[in-house]
């Protein structure tokens, strides 16, 4: 593993409904936080193809080994995702087809009655 990456940046994307998407990276840790869990379902319905969505995936998480970065993305307070060098596939990733991505149940669930 090559030695990790110090990052810092603050970005924010307004959406065309405008919500706003935070993006943000300290040291090793990128942070995406989402309004709602719902604005995040245009990006997910252009990855609706199950194979593309695998290698786009796949992808992240090489470039997380060799950086040692990790990507989290939250809602309010909570990670709701989280995709690291360590990363592996739990069961309900597996299942939805997106690999090394560690999807928070209880989280995603509590974001689900956010408003």
């Amino acid at each position: 593993m090559s030695a990790p990456l110090d990052v810092s940046a603050q970005l924010s994307l307004t959406n065309e409904n405008g919500k706003t998407i935070l993006l943000s990276a300290e040291k090793e840790i990128i942070t995406v936080t989402l309004p709602s869990l719902w604005v995040g379902r245009p990006i997910l319905r252009q990855l609706s193809n199950r194979g593309q969505r695998t290698r786009m995936i796949e992808n992240v998480h090489g470039g997380l080994k060799l950086t040692d970065l990790v990507i989290e993305f939250r809602i309010a307070d909570r990670v709701i995702a989280l995709i690291a060098p360590q990363s592996d596939s739990g069961l309900v990733s597996r299942m939805l087809g997106v690999g090394p991505v560690e999807l928070k149940i209880v989280p995603i669930l509590l974001s689900l009655f956010k408003r």
